[in-house]
């Protein structure tokens, strides 16, 4: 009866450490799967919009994905189409103007707006109203939570942001500034052309304080300028 309770006990020993052995394979593997807070990197998103070409002949000309590099609370967008013919860019240093930059060709823009305005071609709807709730998922390893914005009673859509990508006020200078994280999978209108971004991609990788700086040779313009070039683009 002894050896047998003493083997019944061996048993449950050996099942209770396979069974923490598990549970540690599974937890370490989910922890190894997770980035954590981030201050430096890069997210590359995938670009889908929300217009045909039918329907706006442009889109077969702009860009599939678009890059967002960040450091120490500095932010830069960038977004190439027509086969680097021409390039776009958003900077984002701190809580500072908003920068547009816009290559076309050889030709170089920039544009500097205030941070109320926002980033050029990102309006902020006035009827936009965001709700939070508790749901959650992971995106490329970032834990993200949920909400949902409504623009009016016509246009709604979700929202996933993370706060593991440490960047103060992260969505300054955008419709989406009352989100209090990065988004990673949300919805954007540039220039008039709604799109859905999601992120696809986190490349851990040093970011050179250079890239945030303004390159040479752009010519800064006025908002009428820049609604003349980019109204422009595609006729």
């Amino acid at each position: 009866m002894d050896n047998k309770r003493n083997n019944t006990r061996r048993h449950c020993k050996h099942l209770c450490a396979m069974a923490l052995l598990c549970f540690a394979i599974l937890f370490g593997c989910a922890e190894k799967g997770r980035h954590g807070s981030i201050s430096e990197g890069s997210v590359k998103f995938k670009i889908t919009y929300l217009q045909t070409e039918k329907e706006n002949p442009i889109i077969g000309l702009l860009p599939s994905t678009i890059v967002m590099h960040f450091k120490n609370d500095k932010v830069i967008l960038e977004m190439e189409g027509w086969l680097g013919i021409f390039r776009s860019a958003f900077i984002k240093d701190g809580d500072k103007k908003a920068y547009t930059l816009l290559k076309i060709l050889n030709k170089k823009y920039l544009y500097v707006s205030t941070s109320e305005e926002g980033y050029y071609g990102m309006s902020r709807p006035d009827n936009l109203q965001i709700n939070f709730d508790n749901t959650e998922k992971d995106m490329i390893g970032f834990h993200c939570n949920h909400a949902s914005v409504s623009i009016g009673d016509s246009t709604s859509f979700d929202v996933f942001y993370t706060t593991d990508i440490k960047i103060s006020n992260a969505t300054a200078n955008t419709p989406l500034d009352k989100i209090p994280g990065m988004p990673m999978d949300f919805r954007l209108s540039m220039n008039g052309i709604p799109m859905h971004l999601e992120a696809i991609e986190f490349i851990n990788e040093k970011i050179s304080n250079k890239t945030f700086e303004i390159p040479e040779g752009y010519e800064r313009v006025e908002r009428s300028q820049m609604d003349e070039i980019f109204n422009g683009i595609g006729k």
